[in-house]
Protein backbone atom coordinates (compact mmCIF):
# COMPACT_ATOMS: atom_id res chain seq x y z
CA UNK A 1 0.00 0.00 0.00
CA UNK A 2 2.14 2.79 -1.55
CA UNK A 3 -0.46 5.42 -0.26
CA UNK A 4 -0.47 4.10 3.30
CA UNK A 5 3.46 4.39 3.41
CA UNK A 6 3.24 8.14 1.73
CA UNK A 7 0.98 8.77 4.04
CA UNK A 8 2.64 8.19 7.06
CA UNK A 9 5.87 9.49 5.53
CA UNK A 10 3.78 12.70 5.54
CA UNK A 11 3.55 13.07 8.54
CA UNK A 12 6.67 12.29 9.54
CA UNK A 13 7.64 15.11 7.32
CA UNK A 14 4.97 17.48 8.73
CA UNK A 15 6.53 17.13 12.27
CA UNK A 16 9.96 18.45 10.52
CA UNK A 17 8.32 21.59 9.05
CA UNK A 18 7.12 22.69 12.30
CA UNK A 19 9.87 22.28 14.00
CA UNK A 20 10.78 18.91 15.57
CA UNK A 21 13.80 16.76 14.58
CA UNK A 22 13.53 14.01 12.41
CA UNK A 23 14.28 10.92 15.36
CA UNK A 24 11.50 12.47 17.24
CA UNK A 25 9.17 12.88 14.40
CA UNK A 26 10.03 9.34 13.33
CA UNK A 27 9.47 7.89 16.90
CA UNK A 28 6.23 9.92 17.34
CA UNK A 29 4.30 9.14 13.93
CA UNK A 30 5.73 5.06 13.69
CA UNK A 31 4.36 4.38 17.27
CA UNK A 32 1.03 6.07 16.91
CA UNK A 33 0.13 4.02 13.63
CA UNK A 34 2.57 1.11 14.16
CA UNK A 35 0.27 -1.53 13.05
CA UNK A 36 0.36 -4.45 10.42
CA UNK A 37 0.38 -2.00 7.27
CA UNK A 38 3.80 -0.76 8.51
CA UNK A 39 5.42 -3.25 5.43
CA UNK A 40 8.31 -1.31 4.20
CA UNK A 41 10.26 0.57 7.12
CA UNK A 42 12.95 1.41 4.17
CA UNK A 43 10.53 2.55 1.37
CA UNK A 44 9.41 5.38 4.19
CA UNK A 45 12.53 6.44 4.91
CA UNK A 46 13.86 6.83 1.56
CA UNK A 47 10.67 9.01 1.11
CA UNK A 48 11.35 10.74 4.15
CA UNK A 49 14.97 11.04 3.73
CA UNK A 50 14.37 12.19 0.13
CA UNK A 51 11.72 14.81 0.43
CA UNK A 52 13.67 16.64 3.11
CA UNK A 53 16.94 16.48 1.64
CA UNK A 54 15.55 18.24 -1.37
CA UNK A 55 12.92 20.67 0.69
CA UNK A 56 14.43 23.72 -0.83
CA UNK A 57 13.89 22.21 -4.53
CA UNK A 58 9.92 21.43 -3.43
CA UNK A 59 9.08 24.87 -2.13
CA UNK A 60 10.52 26.43 -5.12
CA UNK A 61 8.20 24.56 -7.08
CA UNK A 62 5.44 24.41 -4.90
CA UNK A 63 5.37 28.43 -4.59
CA UNK A 64 5.75 28.56 -8.60
CA UNK A 65 2.60 26.29 -8.67
CA UNK A 66 0.29 27.38 -5.97
CA UNK A 67 -0.56 31.01 -5.93
CA UNK A 68 -2.41 30.46 -1.84
CA UNK A 69 -0.42 29.41 1.24
CA UNK A 70 -1.27 25.42 1.88
CA UNK A 71 -2.90 25.88 5.23
CA UNK A 72 -2.84 22.21 6.00
CA UNK A 73 0.72 20.98 6.76
CA UNK A 74 0.51 17.39 6.06
CA UNK A 75 -0.90 18.02 2.73
CA UNK A 76 2.08 20.47 2.07
CA UNK A 77 4.58 17.84 3.43
CA UNK A 78 2.90 15.01 0.75
CA UNK A 79 3.67 17.48 -1.77
CA UNK A 80 7.02 17.50 -0.77
CA UNK A 81 7.16 13.71 -0.80
CA UNK A 82 5.61 13.35 -4.51
CA UNK A 83 7.55 15.85 -5.76
CA UNK A 84 10.86 14.15 -4.73
CA UNK A 85 9.45 10.43 -5.59
CA UNK A 86 8.73 12.20 -9.36
CA UNK A 87 11.87 13.99 -9.94
CA UNK A 88 14.06 11.43 -8.52
CA UNK A 89 12.24 8.84 -11.05
CA UNK A 90 10.77 6.34 -7.99
CA UNK A 91 8.21 5.44 -10.09
CA UNK A 92 6.08 5.80 -13.17
CA UNK A 93 5.03 9.65 -12.96
CA UNK A 94 1.32 8.84 -13.50
CA UNK A 95 1.55 6.35 -11.09
CA UNK A 96 2.86 8.25 -7.92
CA UNK A 97 0.21 11.12 -8.72
CA UNK A 98 -2.74 8.66 -8.35
CA UNK A 99 -1.00 7.38 -5.29
CA UNK A 100 -0.43 10.73 -4.07
CA UNK A 101 -4.28 11.43 -4.73
CA UNK A 102 -5.06 8.46 -2.50
CA UNK A 103 -2.57 9.38 0.22
CA UNK A 104 -4.17 12.74 -0.21
CA UNK A 105 -7.54 11.40 0.36
CA UNK A 106 -6.36 10.01 3.90
CA UNK A 107 -5.50 13.54 5.19
CA UNK A 108 -8.31 15.80 3.82
CA UNK A 109 -10.95 14.31 1.38
CA UNK A 110 -11.76 17.43 -0.42
CA UNK A 111 -8.16 18.55 -0.89
CA UNK A 112 -7.21 15.40 -2.87
CA UNK A 113 -8.25 17.10 -6.45
CA UNK A 114 -6.03 19.75 -5.25
CA UNK A 115 -3.29 17.63 -4.79
CA UNK A 116 -4.01 15.73 -8.29
CA UNK A 117 -4.28 19.90 -10.23
CA UNK A 118 -0.93 20.84 -8.79
CA UNK A 119 0.97 17.61 -9.24
CA UNK A 120 -0.04 16.84 -12.95
CA UNK A 121 0.32 20.92 -13.26
CA UNK A 122 4.24 20.01 -12.36
CA UNK A 123 4.43 17.60 -14.94
CA UNK A 124 3.11 19.68 -17.72
CA UNK A 125 5.67 22.35 -16.78
CA UNK A 126 8.42 20.27 -15.57
CA UNK A 127 11.45 21.08 -18.04
CA UNK A 128 10.63 24.79 -17.46
CA UNK A 129 10.62 24.91 -14.00
CA UNK A 130 13.92 22.67 -13.74
CA UNK A 131 15.84 25.48 -15.97
CA UNK A 132 14.41 28.06 -13.52
CA UNK A 133 15.37 26.30 -10.76
CA UNK A 134 18.95 26.28 -11.55
CA UNK A 135 19.10 30.13 -11.67
CA UNK A 136 18.54 30.23 -7.87
CA UNK A 137 21.30 28.98 -6.11
CA UNK A 138 18.93 28.41 -2.53
CA UNK A 139 16.62 26.05 -4.26
CA UNK A 140 19.13 24.27 -6.74
CA UNK A 141 21.40 23.33 -3.77
CA UNK A 142 18.20 22.69 -1.63
CA UNK A 143 19.35 24.45 1.73
CA UNK A 144 18.02 27.93 3.01
CA UNK A 145 19.57 31.26 1.48
CA UNK A 146 21.48 32.06 4.70
CA UNK A 147 23.00 28.68 4.86
CA UNK A 148 23.93 29.13 1.39
CA UNK A 149 25.29 32.78 1.67
CA UNK A 150 26.95 31.73 4.90
CA UNK A 151 29.14 28.39 3.19
CA UNK A 152 29.86 30.98 0.05
CA UNK A 153 31.40 33.70 2.18
CA UNK A 154 33.47 31.36 4.47
CA UNK A 155 34.36 29.20 1.57
CA UNK A 156 34.59 31.10 -1.59
CA UNK A 157 36.46 28.13 -3.83
CA UNK A 158 34.79 24.89 -1.71
CA UNK A 159 31.06 26.00 -1.53
CA UNK A 160 29.06 24.06 -4.18
CA UNK A 161 31.31 20.84 -3.59
CA UNK A 162 30.42 21.46 0.76
CA UNK A 163 27.05 22.40 -0.59
CA UNK A 164 26.69 18.92 -2.96
CA UNK A 165 28.20 16.63 -0.34
CA UNK A 166 25.43 17.58 2.57
CA UNK A 167 22.71 16.01 -0.36
CA UNK A 168 24.52 13.30 -0.81
CA UNK A 169 23.73 9.51 0.77
CA UNK A 170 26.71 9.24 3.57
CA UNK A 171 29.41 6.93 3.11
CA UNK A 172 29.20 3.67 5.49
CA UNK A 173 32.56 3.32 7.50
CA UNK A 174 33.70 1.21 9.29
CA UNK A 175 36.24 0.68 12.31
CA UNK A 176 38.36 -2.28 12.63
CA UNK A 177 38.88 -3.40 16.29
CA UNK A 178 42.93 -4.13 16.72
CA UNK A 179 42.22 -5.32 20.09
CA UNK A 180 40.18 -8.40 18.15
CA UNK A 181 41.32 -8.99 14.93
CA UNK A 182 43.92 -7.79 12.40
CA UNK A 183 43.41 -5.60 9.55
CA UNK A 184 44.35 -7.85 6.41
CA UNK A 185 42.03 -10.48 8.15
CA UNK A 186 38.85 -8.64 8.66
CA UNK A 187 39.43 -8.00 4.85
CA UNK A 188 39.39 -11.22 4.03
CA UNK A 189 36.05 -11.71 5.69
CA UNK A 190 34.52 -9.17 3.26
CA UNK A 191 36.43 -10.71 0.44
CA UNK A 192 34.84 -14.32 1.25
CA UNK A 193 31.31 -12.50 1.49
CA UNK A 194 31.93 -11.15 -1.78
CA UNK A 195 31.54 -7.21 -0.15
CA UNK A 196 33.16 -4.47 -1.88
CA UNK A 197 35.17 -1.67 0.24
CA UNK A 198 37.52 0.83 0.09
CA UNK A 199 40.11 1.03 2.36
CA UNK A 200 40.35 4.62 3.95
CA UNK A 201 43.53 4.32 5.71
CA UNK A 202 44.85 2.52 9.11
CA UNK A 203 41.50 0.36 10.37
CA UNK A 204 39.01 2.38 8.27
CA UNK A 205 37.09 1.09 5.43
CA UNK A 206 33.87 2.37 3.66
CA UNK A 207 31.30 -0.38 2.49
CA UNK A 208 30.78 0.64 -0.98
CA UNK A 209 26.89 -0.89 -0.93
CA UNK A 210 25.34 0.03 2.16
CA UNK A 211 24.33 -2.78 4.64
CA UNK A 212 21.66 -2.98 7.95
CA UNK A 213 24.37 -2.48 11.00
CA UNK A 214 23.37 -6.36 12.51
CA UNK A 215 24.52 -7.67 9.39
CA UNK A 216 27.84 -6.57 8.86
CA UNK A 217 30.12 -9.24 9.41
CA UNK A 218 31.77 -8.86 13.15
CA UNK A 219 29.50 -6.53 14.48
CA UNK A 220 27.50 -8.22 17.05
CA UNK A 221 30.70 -9.99 18.03
CA UNK A 222 32.42 -6.46 18.37
CA UNK A 223 35.36 -6.79 15.33
CA UNK A 224 34.26 -3.61 13.90
CA UNK A 225 32.03 -0.49 14.75
CA UNK A 226 30.28 2.26 12.81
CA UNK A 227 32.32 5.44 12.58
CA UNK A 228 33.06 7.98 10.19
CA UNK A 229 36.79 8.15 8.89
CA UNK A 230 37.02 11.85 10.07
CA UNK A 231 35.64 10.77 13.46
CA UNK A 232 38.22 8.32 14.13
CA UNK A 233 41.04 10.63 13.54
CA UNK A 234 40.19 11.76 17.02
CA UNK A 235 42.06 8.81 18.63
CA UNK A 236 45.48 9.02 16.80
CA UNK A 237 45.63 12.94 17.16
CA UNK A 238 44.93 12.94 20.62
CA UNK A 239 48.66 11.39 20.88
CA UNK A 240 48.07 8.74 24.03
CA UNK A 241 50.99 7.06 25.82
CA UNK A 242 50.30 4.09 27.92
CA UNK A 243 48.56 3.92 31.11
CA UNK A 244 47.78 7.81 30.71
CA UNK A 245 44.40 9.06 32.33
CA UNK A 246 42.31 10.54 29.81
CA UNK A 247 39.10 12.47 29.98
CA UNK A 248 36.05 12.07 27.49
CA UNK A 249 33.99 14.99 28.55
CA UNK A 250 31.07 15.00 26.27
CA UNK A 251 31.32 10.62 25.67
CA UNK A 252 28.02 9.68 23.81
CA UNK A 253 27.54 7.86 21.85
CA UNK A 254 31.00 6.08 23.04
CA UNK A 255 32.50 5.99 19.86
CA UNK A 256 35.69 7.72 20.41
CA UNK A 257 36.06 6.42 23.78
CA UNK A 258 35.78 3.04 22.39
CA UNK A 259 38.20 3.72 19.72
CA UNK A 260 41.22 4.91 22.13
CA UNK A 261 40.67 1.94 24.27
CA UNK A 262 40.87 -0.20 21.22
CA UNK A 263 44.51 1.52 20.55
CA UNK A 264 45.73 2.07 24.42
CA UNK A 265 45.92 0.75 27.38
CA UNK A 266 44.50 3.53 29.32
CA UNK A 267 42.37 4.69 32.01
CA UNK A 268 39.27 6.14 30.37
CA UNK A 269 37.10 7.93 32.18
CA UNK A 270 33.43 9.77 30.24
CA UNK A 271 31.39 11.70 30.82
CA UNK A 272 27.72 12.33 29.33
CA UNK A 273 24.67 13.88 30.93
CA UNK A 274 22.06 12.68 29.55
CA UNK A 275 20.88 8.97 30.77
CA UNK A 276 19.94 7.33 27.90
CA UNK A 277 22.74 8.53 26.21
CA UNK A 278 24.92 7.20 28.27
CA UNK A 279 22.90 3.65 27.81
CA UNK A 280 24.68 4.08 24.33
CA UNK A 281 28.35 4.43 25.73
CA UNK A 282 27.28 1.14 27.86
CA UNK A 283 26.25 -1.25 24.85
CA UNK A 284 29.36 -0.01 22.40
CA UNK A 285 31.78 -0.98 25.54
CA UNK A 286 30.13 -3.69 26.19
CA UNK A 287 30.13 -5.22 22.38
CA UNK A 288 33.28 -4.43 22.33
CA UNK A 289 34.35 -5.50 25.31
CA UNK A 290 35.74 -2.23 26.62
CA UNK A 291 36.16 -1.10 30.36
CA UNK A 292 35.58 2.49 30.91
CA UNK A 293 34.33 4.74 33.67
CA UNK A 294 31.26 6.23 33.18
CA UNK A 295 29.73 8.90 35.45
CA UNK A 296 26.53 10.64 34.58
CA UNK A 297 26.85 14.33 35.19
CA UNK A 298 27.52 17.48 33.52
CA UNK A 299 30.89 18.34 32.34
CA UNK A 300 31.07 21.59 33.67
CA UNK A 301 29.79 20.50 37.01
CA UNK A 302 33.16 18.92 38.20
CA UNK A 303 32.76 19.92 42.05
CA UNK A 304 30.57 16.44 42.19
CA UNK A 305 32.27 14.06 40.00
CA UNK A 306 36.19 15.20 39.69
CA UNK A 307 38.40 13.82 42.33
CA UNK A 308 41.02 16.80 41.66
CA UNK A 309 43.21 14.24 39.85
CA UNK A 310 44.39 15.93 36.56
CA UNK A 311 44.20 14.32 33.45
CA UNK A 312 46.77 13.65 30.57
CA UNK A 313 44.73 13.98 28.05
CA UNK A 314 41.15 15.55 27.56
CA UNK A 315 38.89 14.50 24.38
CA UNK A 316 36.42 17.36 24.61
CA UNK A 317 33.90 16.79 21.37
CA UNK A 318 31.38 19.53 21.94
CA UNK A 319 27.67 19.79 21.40
CA UNK A 320 27.35 21.54 18.01
CA UNK A 321 25.19 22.56 15.34
CA UNK A 322 25.88 19.46 13.42
CA UNK A 323 26.10 21.36 10.00
CA UNK A 324 29.37 19.25 9.53
CA UNK A 325 27.29 16.18 9.41
CA UNK A 326 23.74 17.32 7.51
CA UNK A 327 24.18 14.31 5.06
CA UNK A 328 23.54 12.28 8.07
CA UNK A 329 21.01 14.57 9.88
CA UNK A 330 18.92 15.87 7.20
CA UNK A 331 16.47 17.93 8.71
CA UNK A 332 19.22 19.81 10.62
CA UNK A 333 19.81 22.81 7.38
CA UNK A 334 15.81 22.98 8.01
CA UNK A 335 15.84 23.24 11.78
CA UNK A 336 19.00 25.76 12.46
CA UNK A 337 18.49 29.59 12.67
CA UNK A 338 20.99 32.25 11.75
CA UNK A 339 21.57 33.00 15.77
CA UNK A 340 22.25 29.60 16.32
CA UNK A 341 25.88 29.18 15.42
CA UNK A 342 27.36 31.85 17.87
CA UNK A 343 24.96 30.51 21.24
CA UNK A 344 27.15 27.38 20.20
CA UNK A 345 30.08 28.68 20.55
CA UNK A 346 29.62 30.71 23.78
CA UNK A 347 28.81 27.50 24.86
CA UNK A 348 31.97 25.69 23.70
CA UNK A 349 33.85 28.27 25.01
CA UNK A 350 32.62 27.58 28.67
CA UNK A 351 33.14 24.26 28.21
CA UNK A 352 36.68 24.49 27.17
CA UNK A 353 37.34 26.32 30.00
CA UNK A 354 35.60 24.65 32.63
CA UNK A 355 37.67 21.81 31.77
CA UNK A 356 41.35 22.88 31.53
CA UNK A 357 41.81 23.32 34.92
CA UNK A 358 41.69 19.17 34.81
CA UNK A 359 44.15 18.98 32.41
CA UNK A 360 48.12 18.24 34.13
CA UNK A 361 50.99 20.81 32.55
CA UNK A 362 51.79 19.47 29.50
CA UNK A 363 48.79 17.21 29.20
CA UNK A 364 46.61 17.85 25.56
CA UNK A 365 42.97 18.90 24.40
CA UNK A 366 42.18 17.94 21.72
CA UNK A 367 39.19 20.21 20.93
CA UNK A 368 36.25 18.43 18.36
CA UNK A 369 33.21 19.67 16.81
CA UNK A 370 31.32 18.27 13.44
CA UNK A 371 30.49 22.26 12.29
CA UNK A 372 31.92 23.63 9.26
CA UNK A 373 31.45 27.47 10.75
CA UNK A 374 34.28 29.29 12.99
CA UNK A 375 31.41 30.58 15.17
CA UNK A 376 32.14 27.29 16.32
CA UNK A 377 35.67 26.02 15.70
CA UNK A 378 38.29 28.60 15.29
CA UNK A 379 37.12 31.71 16.55
CA UNK A 380 36.32 29.86 19.68
CA UNK A 381 39.68 28.11 19.90
CA UNK A 382 41.90 31.95 18.97
CA UNK A 383 39.38 33.25 22.22
CA UNK A 384 39.99 30.44 24.53
CA UNK A 385 44.47 31.00 23.38
CA UNK A 386 43.82 35.17 24.05
CA UNK A 387 41.93 34.82 27.96
CA UNK A 388 44.20 32.11 29.18
CA UNK A 389 48.41 32.63 29.32
CA UNK A 390 49.07 29.33 29.43
CA UNK A 391 47.62 27.68 26.29
CA UNK A 392 49.68 26.47 23.50
CA UNK A 393 48.40 25.30 20.19
CA UNK A 394 50.24 22.13 18.68
CA UNK A 395 49.98 21.78 14.62
CA UNK A 396 47.89 18.28 13.60
CA UNK A 397 49.09 16.54 10.94
CA UNK A 398 46.02 14.74 8.75
CA UNK A 399 46.37 11.71 6.91
CA UNK A 400 47.08 12.38 3.04
CA UNK A 401 43.61 11.77 1.81
CA UNK A 402 41.76 14.20 4.21
CA UNK A 403 40.19 17.53 2.80
CA UNK A 404 41.21 20.22 5.14
CA UNK A 405 41.88 23.45 5.49
CA UNK A 406 43.50 25.33 8.92
CA UNK A 407 42.16 22.32 10.72
CA UNK A 408 38.67 22.39 9.20
CA UNK A 409 38.21 18.56 7.11
CA UNK A 410 36.15 19.58 4.66
CA UNK A 411 32.85 17.36 3.92
CA UNK A 412 34.25 14.61 1.43
CA UNK A 413 33.43 11.14 -0.37
CA UNK A 414 35.83 9.54 2.44
CA UNK A 415 34.78 11.94 5.54
CA UNK A 416 32.65 14.71 7.61
CA UNK A 417 33.44 17.92 8.45
CA UNK A 418 35.07 18.19 11.47
CA UNK A 419 37.12 20.29 13.13
CA UNK A 420 39.93 19.74 15.10
CA UNK A 421 42.53 21.83 17.53
CA UNK A 422 45.18 20.14 19.75
CA UNK A 423 45.73 22.53 22.51
CA UNK A 424 48.64 22.18 24.88
CA UNK A 425 49.02 23.16 28.63
CA UNK A 426 51.91 25.19 29.34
Amino acid sequence: MMNYSQWLSAMIVEQVLIGNNLDKSFKLILTKYDDDKIENLPQIKDMVYGAIRNLGKSYFYIDKLVKNKIENKCLESLLHIALFQIINGRSNDFTLVNQAVYAAKRIDYKKSSFINGVLRNFLRSKDNLQKELKENEAAYYSYPYWWVEKVKKQYPKDWKNILDIGNQHPPLALRINLKKIRVKEYLNILKKRNINYTLVGGECLIINKPLEVNKIPGFLDGKISVQDFGAQLAAHIIDLKKNQRVLDACSAPGGKACHMLELNKIKLIAVESEEQRIIKIKENAQRLDLQMEILNNKIDNQNKWWNKKHFDRILLDVPCSASGIVRRHVDIKWLRRVNDFKKFGDNQLHLIKSVWPMLKKNGKLLYVTCSIFDEENRNVIEKFKKELNDVSELSIEFPANVSYKNNQLLPSDNHDGLFYALLQKN
